[in-house]
C-alpha cells in the first residue's frame, strides 16, 4: 500500500511536511511578492545542474535586493529535503521537484530595512515533491500553444522572480479556449518563451533555434545544458528569433525545462506542426539532454 507523503518542506532549516509548513505572514515574498525562486530536477535523491541553478539565483538575488544564501548551508538543506522525500516515498519516484524560494526577509513595509547598509536576513523555502510532469500522450502527440502579447514588466524577464501573476493569467486564458499553454510575443512579434519554460524550433535544415535570453526571456538552465550538449553532437543551435507573422519559417517547435524535458509542440494559435515527422530529431534532442543531466 502506497503511504499518504505529499512531499517535504524546509522552512529556514526546519524540516516538515509540506502539509505543516508555515512562514510568517510579515514574510516580504508573502507580502510584496520580493522573492526568487529556481526549480531543480531531482532523480532519486541526486539533485540535477546545482551549479547554474545557484549561480542564477545569484544573479537573481543581486537584481532584487536579497541577501543570497550560504551556498554550502542551502545545498545541505537542498539535500537533506530530496533523502527525506526519497526515503518517505514509497513507490520511489521516478521524477521530482525541488523548488527554492528565497524572499526578502520579513517586513510590513515596502522599503527594505538595512542595517549598517546589509540586507537583511531571507527567509529561505524549500518544497520538494515527487511529480508526474506531462503524459505519455503529451510527449508523444505534443501540446497546443495560444499566442499572448508579453506584457510583464521588462526589467523583470531577466530575474526568476516569484511574480508569476500574469503567466499565470495567460495560462488561463490559453486553457479558456482550448490550449495546453500560452506562447509570448513581445512588441516586434518575435515569439520569446512559454508561460514556465523555454521555446525552442527547428528550421529546414533541422537547426535548432531560440530566442536569445537578455532581455528577451529568462536564461533557462535546461537549454543551456542542451546547447552544451549539442556542442558534442553534429546539430547545430543558433540564436534567433521566430516571428509571429512567419510560423511558417519553423519545420517543428517545443518547449524544454527542467521537469518536462523537451516536449513537442504540435499547434500555435491555427499552425499546425507535424512532429510525427521531427520524431527522429525529438528523440536525439531528448538523448542528448538526457546525458547532459546525469
Amino acid at each position: 500500500m502506497s503511504n499518504q507523503h505529499n512531499g517535504i518542506s524546509c522552512i529556514n532549516g526546519i524540516f516538515t511536511p509540506i502539509n505543516e509548513a508555515k512562514i510568517p505572514i510579515s514574510d516580504r515574498g508573502f507580502l510584496f511578492c520580493h522573492s526568487i525562486f529556481e526549480t531543480l530536477l531531482v532523480k532519486g535523491d541526486k539533485i540535477i545542474s546545482w551549479e547554474s541553478h545557484f549561480e542564477r539565483m545569484k544573479l537573481s538575488c543581486e537584481s532584487s535586493f536579497i541577501k543570497i544564501p550560504d551556498e554550502n548551508l542551502l545545498k545541505d538543506w537542498c539535500q537533506h529535503c530530496a533523502e527525506i522525500n526519497y526515503n518517505l516515498s514509497d513507490p520511489k519516484p521516478n521524477k521530482v521537484q525541488l523548488r527554492i524560494i528565497v524572499t526578502g526577509g520579513n517586513s510590513f513595509d515596502l522599503g527594505i530595512k538595512r542595517m549598517n547598509e546589509t540586507l537583511p536576513n531571507p527567509n529561505v523555502i524549500i518544497i520538494c515533491r515527487n511529480t508526474a510532469g506531462p503524459s505519455q500522450d503529451q510527449y508523444m502527440q505534443g501540446i497546443s500553444l495560444k499566442c499572448l502579447p508579453d506584457l510583464r514588466a521588462q526589467g523583470l524577464i531577466d530575474i526568476k522572480s516569484c511574480s508569476y501573476l500574469y503567466n499565470l493569467m495567460c495560462l488561463e486564458m490559453a486553457k479558456k479556449e482550448g490550449y495546453n499553454d500560452a506562447l509570448f510575443y513581445n512588441n516586434l512579434n518575435l515569439i520569446t518563451e512559454s508561460t514556465t519554460a523555454n521555446f525552442i524550433w527547428f528550421d529546414e535544415k533541422n537547426n535548432v533555434n531560440s530566442a536569445p535570453f537578455k532581455g528577451s526571456c529568462l536564461a533557462g538552465t535546461t537549454l543551456s545544458k542542451l546547447i552544451q550538449g549539442m556542442q558534442k553532437t553534429n546539430l547545430l543551435f543558433t540564436w534567433k528569433e521566430l516571428n509571429l507573422k512567419n510560423l511558417a519559417e519553423a519545420t517543428g517547435c517545443g518547449i524544454i525545462s527542467s521537469i518536462r524535458g523537451i516536449v513537442p509542440v504540435n499547434k500555435i494559435d491555427t499552425t499546425h506542426f507535424d512532429i510525427h515527422s521531427q520524431k527522429k530529431l525529438f528523440e536525439k534532442l531528448n538523448k542528448v539532454l538526457e546525458e547532459q543531466m546525469e
